[in-house]
């Protein structure tokens, strides 16, 4: 039999329903300091000549050019959060009003420095992505910050993310989070062979858009379209999920894939009905100047289907998105390193996110 994780990452959504310590409500004080740290960073960069490398998206603060003295405590005990208990944390109150757009990026990566380094989200080295609808729902190859379509269960490659909400939507776009050690355990509970079949390969198609060719990236492209990768893993004792049924399904309209058995699809429809199961489902609106980490190893995240106002930009659903590598992470299985995103897997070693020529951001 599989093991069963006993940690608190195996959370029911009444864990956290009951218990709000992931929940940090920021200061007043809290949010000088940022603004503060903010105007040091510019201060800093200015005096370096290199204020254009962040006007150009080519430099984000780190912790010595964006000091928090007083959070910074704060945000290092979220970093052992996110790892040693249930895998998400929520900051609310952070600093949204008048601020320009350039400054919101700028204020939520400074913050996301003092838990982990940032990755790139595309070839380009974005370590910021805009969420927004752009259009791209009607699109085959669609990028999920970029429409405003619902959003199954999944988690992004990388070990941790942080989603920063500038405006909510009119309607709809709620967020929704799950446990995956706990889906994990009740599989192995009550369908052990569907878990077996979850402890090995499927294989998932790559997303074009991630690896435009540029010129400049092309050892960094993958030679195959698709990768061959378990949805459930666990190395020395720790645990890791990898899943998007997306992907998954994508990637059996490409020639040369093996087919899904029948056994791979009963275990992915189980997997499917514990994840839509609501006692597993937290349940959050967003609401202007809340961030969210989340830890992607051992927690989904989805969201439903949202509706903008056009006519008032406030009503217009706008978040920041950052993929972060944790100092204090977990060893992974050497399987993870089938994919371009994860070619480190030791515990604490810089990995995820979409690889890059080297560049420095600092």
């Amino acid at each position: 039999m599989q093991t069963i994780f006993e940690t608190p990452a195996a959370w029911q959504a009444n864990t956290l329903q009951q218990d709000k310590s992931w929940i940090i409500h920021l200061t007043d004080a809290h949010r000088i300091e940022l603004l503060d740290a903010l105007q040091y960073f510019k201060d800093a960069t200015h005096a370096q000549g290199m204020t254009a490398q962040w006007l150009h998206g080519n430099m984000t603060p780190q912790p010595d050019n964006f000091p928090l003295p007083t959070l910074g405590s704060l945000l290092l005990q979220a970093r052992i959060e996110l790892e040693e208990k249930y895998g998400m944390v929520l900051f609310k109150g952070f600093p949204v009003e008048d601020q320009l757009p350039k400054d919101l990026h700028l204020l939520h990566a400074g913050l996301c420095s003092h838990v982990a380094t940032l990755r790139p989200q595309t070839v380009f080295g974005e370590m910021i992505q805009d969420i927004r609808d752009c259009g791209q729902g009607v699109l085959k190859e669609r990028r999920g910050s970029k429409h405003n379509r619902a959003l199954s269960f999944h988690n992004d490659p990388s070990d941790a993310i942080s989603f920063f909400c500038i405006h909510p939507s009119k309607s709809g776009g709620m967020s929704l989070f799950s446990s995956s050690v706990a889906i994990h355990n009740a599989i192995v509970q009550s369908a052990p062979e569907h878990a077996v079949t979850l402890y090995q390969d499927f294989v998932h198609t790559y997303q074009d858009y991630l690896f435009v060719r540029t010129g400049t990236n092309q050892g960094f492209i993958p030679r195959e379209k698709f990768y061959f990768m378990p949805v459930f893993t666990a190395e020395q004792g720790r645990f890791a999920c990898k899943y998007s049924r997306f992907y998954i399904d994508q990637a059996q309209e490409l020639p040369g894939v093996p087919r899904l058995t029948q056994q791979q699809i009963a275990a992915l429809d189980a997997l499917e009905a514990e994840i839509n199961n609501e006692k597993w489902q937290m349940k959050l609106q967003y609401e202007a100047g809340d961030i969210m980490f989340i830890n992607n190893f051992v927690c989904f995240h989805a969201r439903t289907a949202f509706i903008d106002d056009t006519a008032d930009e406030k009503r217009r659903r706008h978040l920041l998105r950052v993929w972060l590598s944790m100092p204090n992470s977990r060893p992974l299985s050497p399987v993870w390193k089938r994919q371009v995103f994860f070619q480190q897997t030791e515990a604490g070693s810089i990995r995820g996110g979409v690889p890059i020529p080297e560049i420095i951001y600092s």
